[in-house]
């Protein structure tokens, strides 16, 4: 990418989650039989007002704060993404909660589990607390 001198850059690092500014204030150009190389070297915003090659900067380069911020949002949303799918990976380990009902008229917690033998496909067994159960037949409800 090209940069003009005097021109305001920020970089965003890729070792921590920061944006720096800088300011380009040479462009050095070089010229052999092969190619033209032209690099940059840039102030940094600290006391000492390093002065370092862009080259040597471990960060991305942006020439506007738009640009960045869509960048900086685009690694949020991904990076939120790989967290949602690490925590729903995690989650399958669990075992899904037995099927519970209410019981409206009681107010008291039945389990539905019917029975998988032939006959008694239709009878359901309804937990009623303390330790009592009771059979239930669907024909005898619906009829």
């Amino acid at each position: 990418m090209s940069y003009t001198v005097g021109q305001v850059i920020y970089l965003l690092s890729r070792t921590e989650i920061k944006v720096y500014p800088a300011q380009v204030i040479e462009e050095i150009k070089r010229k052999t039989i092969n190619e033209e190389i032209v690099s940059y070297v840039i102030k940094l915003p600290d006391k000492e007002r390093t002065e370092v090659v862009l080259d040597s900067i471990c960060a991305d380069i942006f020439t506007s704060t738009e640009d960045l911020e869509n960048k900086m949002l685009d690694n949020a949303k991904r990076k939120i993404g790989e967290f949602l799918e690490s925590a729903k990976s995690m989650a399958s380990m669990f075992e899904p909660p037995e099927p519970e009902q209410k019981e409206k008229t009681s107010g008291k917690k039945i389990s539905t589990e019917e029975k998988q033998s032939g006959k008694d496909s239709e009878t359901i067994e309804v937990d009623l607390g303390g330790g009592v159960k009771g059979k239930i037949k669907m024909s005898e409800i619906n009829a």
